[in-house]
C-alpha cells in the first residue's frame, strides 16, 4: 500500500526515503491520463497532417480531419496547464494572503499606522486585477476551441494529490 504524507508517522521510526518521498509527490500533468491522451492525439493528428499517408490506409481516412483533432487536443492541453496552474496558484495566494492579513492584524494590534500599506495593497490589487483580465483575454484568444479548452481547464483544476 502506498503510503501518503498523513499516514507517515512522525515518530523517528520511518524509513529513510519516506518523508522526502512524501513530499516530492506533485500532481504532475504528466500523470494524467486525459493529458497523455490528449498529448498522443495532437501529436498522431500531427504526423498524420505532415506525413500525408498513402490512399487506402487508415491514416488517410484521419487526413482531413487532422487539423480539427490538432485544434481540440491542443485547446484541451492547454486549458489543463492553465486549470492545473490556476490550483497551484490559488492555494500558494491564500496561503501568503493569509500571512499578510495576520501581519497586518498584528501590526494593527501595536498601533502601527497601516494607511500608507493599506493605500499600496489597494494599488497593487487593482494593478493585478487589470493584468489578469489582460493575461485571460490574451489566453482565451490563443485557445480556438473554448469546450474543449473548459474541460481541459476543469480537468486540470480538479487535478489532485494521490
Amino acid at each position: 500500500m502506498r503510503k501518503t504524507a498523513p499516514d507517515i508517522r512522525r515518530d523517528g521510526n520511518d524509513e529513510p526515503g519516506q518523508v522526502k518521498e512524501a513530499a516530492r509527490r506533485v500532481p504532475s500533468p504528466l500523470t494524467s491520463k486525459s493529458f497523455l491522451a490528449a498529448g498522443a492525439a495532437l501529436f498522431g493528428a500531427g504526423g498524420v497532417w505532415l506525413t500525408s499517408p498513402e490512399e487506402g490506409s487508415a491514416a488517410s481516412l484521419l487526413s482531413p480531419y487532422a487539423p480539427a483533432i490538432m485544434t481540440l487536443a491542443g485547446s484541451f492541453l492547454g486549458g489543463f496547464l492553465i486549470g492545473w496552474g490556476a490550483r497551484r496558484a490559488l492555494r500558494t495566494t491564500a496561503i501568503i494572503g493569509g500571512v499578510v492579513l495576520v501581519l497586518f492584524f498584528l501590526l494593527a494590534k501595536i498601533g502601527v499606522d497601516g494607511s500608507a500599506i493599506e493605500q499600496w495593497v489597494h494599488t497593487s490589487l487593482d494593478w493585478l486585477g487589470e493584468n489578469l483580465d489582460a493575461a485571460q483575454k490574451y489566453l482565451t484568444a490563443l485557445l480556438p476551441s473554448a469546450a474543449a479548452a473548459g474541460t481541459g481547464t476543469f480537468l486540470g483544476y480538479r487535478r489532485k494529490r494521490r
